[in-house]
């Protein structure tokens, strides 16, 4: 600034020196001005800088929070909220540690620019430091990872990780439904502003908000689709009623519907041992039927309780074989229909696909169990009920069978009766014809001929009254000495033999126990038998009687050195009236003696058999059962 000097002439020297000075203040005053508009105009210009990054991290914050609304699914949420995060807070690097405290593990769904080899300490880390634990989930701020004391446990790691600096930004909801942080990293020790901490501390509340969201929207979707899945199951298991399509399509569609790698059914057979039924279990793992009583299937089912492993490996009473081929998991809830409990319903998950059961899933296949169990009860009775109608309808066609060999029998019977009675009353009428008192030879023929005649005619009524009883009446139940029995038939049999030349033996056990029953059918059995032995045995043969017990039952057999039975007619010959034909020969008989002795035996609970050889004899093996030491002591 340039001055003109005016001098008047009433101006003094002193004058004029103090008008310099006046002069020279408002100088300096004036720079002193000018230098302060400077220093406000700076003030502002900084205070708009401070307003427009606090605008563009507000707008940020405004927009990331939009978009994050906006995302259905966790995959899409991790990107966005990390690159907002790490242009927020002008980071370089962040990672996202989610807080699992039902197994006490750091969980890290997402990172940028992290290692895995410093994730894996963190997670070492955290599990081993319960103080690290306690502090994790609060807003930490280092701005100096060399000096401040605090990152001393971290110190190398993060050296070698070449961070500078770090800010920890709480990631959780007021419920806890979700715990976790969100890590900032800088790769150079910079002083984080409080502006950057507030922004991110904001910007991860809104991003814990929509994951908790898209939580509960998978979850409810989840449940959607799982009502739907177990109203299938509902309707397959009430609308099928075949046992072994019940069985396959439970574990198929409960290991669906709650997400495993695998499952099986073990159903209890016979309460002595669980047989499985498997969906997608690798298919070298071999799966017998199994009575031990410690695997899990059988735990299950004695404590009709559900059973969750986290680690099968650590069970107890882990299957060796079930860890080498990398089971993980396990879910296991009983199969029950009221108080029966009928096998168990398990679920696997194998460690390439590691996931652990939920509460919600052991719900669902408690509840699976359930229905299960009603449907295999439902299926069970209704088998029993088709066997029922089966068994009715076997026995009315018996019935029918029974009724026309009745109207068969009546006609055989009445063919059989009216030949010998017209005999019978022809020579009668002879007899009576002549008055002499002393038989003629034709007349002692005749009465030969009506002896034999009537005896042959006798034997057939006591046949079909004997075959009757067994069909139709109740025999009596004397106990009988087997050993009497059988020696009282061989006294019999013993003058038959010696006029046939035929040896008849016997080799009783001694000792045998009592048989129950009615000893005159007993003894038509055994008449038969050995009637049919001889008659078929030629002179010089042997006929042999055996006898023994094997356990509490009485075991005969009669053998004879005979013809023999053509095996093709082996399975006939206890049908009534079927007779064996020798060359075209057919022997005298009615064809009712062995249907007898089989249905007489089978009346007192026993059984009959034969095998035969051409040209060396038949055996017949009559098993019946003993009775008890302590009923025949009374």
């Amino acid at each position: 600034m340039s001055t003109t000097e005016h001098h008047t002439p009433n101006e003094t020297p002193q004058e004029l020196a103090k008008l310099r000075q006046q002069l020279d203040e408002a100088q300096t005053q004036l720079a002193a001005y000018e230098k302060r508009i400077q220093q406000l105009e700076t003030e502002i210009a900084q205070k708009q800088t401070q307003t427009d990054a606090v605008n563009s991290r507000q707008q940020k914050i405004i927009e990331t929070a939009q978009t994050l609304l906006d995302i259905q699914s966790a995959e899409e949420l991790w990107p966005v909220l990390s690159m907002a995060v790490q242009q927020i807070t002008n980071s370089d690097r962040v990672a996202a540690y989610l807080v699992d405290t039902a197994h006490n593990k750091l969980q890290i769904p997402y990172t940028a620019g992290i290692s895995e080899n410093y994730l894996q300490f963190i997670r070492e880390h955290y599990q081993e430091t319960p103080a690290y634990q306690a502090n994790l989930l609060k807003t930490v701020i280092i701005d100096n990872v060399e000096t401040d004391p605090r990152t001393a446990p971290l110190r190398a790691m993060m050296r070698r990780e070449q961070i500078g600096a770090y800010a920890v930004l709480p990631f959780s909801t007021p419920d806890n439904s979700l715990d976790g942080v969100f890590v900032a990293y800088r790769d150079e020790a910079r002083s984080f502003t409080p502006e950057e901490i507030k922004a991110g501390e904001t910007l991860c509340h809104i991003g814990a908000f929509a994951l908790r969201n898209i939580k509960l929207l998978q979850e409810t979707k989840e449940n959607l689709r799982r009502e739907r899945q177990l109203n299938e199951i509902t309707y397959t298991l009430s609308s099928v009623l075949d046992l072994p399509t019940i069985l396959s399509s439970v574990v198929r569609l409960a290991t669906r519907l709650i997400g495993a790698d695998a499952g099986l059914l073990g159903l209890i057979v016979d309460e002595q041992f669980i047989t499985y039924y498997p969906y997608n279990i690798p298919s070298h793992v071999n799966l017998r039927p199994s009575r031990n009583k410690k695997n899990i299937a059988w735990q299950i089912v004695e404590k009709q309780d559900s059973l969750v492993l986290a680690d099968y490996a650590a069970y107890e009473s882990a299957n060796e074989k079930w860890v080498k081929v990398g089971l993980s998991t396990l879910a296991g809830a009983p199969v029950i229909a009221g108080d029966n409990c009928m096998g168990a319903l398990i679920l696997f998950n194998f460690w390439e696909n590691y996931r652990q059961f939920a509460e919600r899933d052991v719900a669902v296949l408690e509840s699976i169990g359930r229905q299960a169990g009603i449907a295999i009860q439902n299926a069970r009775m209704y088998a029993e009920a088709q066997q029922r109608a089966n068994a009715l309808a076997q026995m009315l066609n018996r019935q029918a069978e029974l009724d026309e060999l009745k109207n068969k029998f009546i006609h055989n019977v009445s063919h059989e009766l009216r030949a010998p009675l017209g005999i019978i009353f022809g020579h009668v009428e002879l007899l009576n014809q002549t008055l002499a008192d002393d038989l003629q030879p034709e007349q002692r023929q005749s009465m030969e001929i009506i002896l034999r005649r009537t005896r042959m005619l006798a034997n057939l009524v006591e046949d079909l009254t004997a075959l009757l009883a067994a069909q139709t009446q109740e025999f009596r139940r004397d106990n009988i000495l087997a050993a009497d029995l059988i020696y009282s038939m061989l006294a019999d049999y013993q003058i038959l033999a010696a006029e046939a030349d035929i040896t008849l033996r016997a080799d009783i056990a001694p000792q045998l126990p009592m048989i129950q029953g009615d000893i005159t059918h007993l003894r038509r059995v055994f008449d038969n038998l050995l009637s049919n032995a001889f008659k078929f045995t030629s002179a010089g043969g042997s006929v042999t009687i055996r006898v023994w017990a094997e356990g509490n039952d009485v075991i005969i057999e009669v053998t004879d050195t005979g013809s023999g039975i053509p095996a093709d007619n082996l399975k006939y010959i206890f049908e009534r009236f079927y007779q064996v034909e020798e060359k075209g020969y057919r022997r005298p008989g009615t064809g009712l003696g062995l249907a007898l002795v089989k249905e007489i035996v089978e009346a007192h609970r026993g059984h009959v058999s034969v095998s035969s050889r051409i040209g060396q004899g038949t055996t017949f093996e009559i098993i019946l059962p003993g009775v008890p030491p302590d009923e025949s002591d009374a």
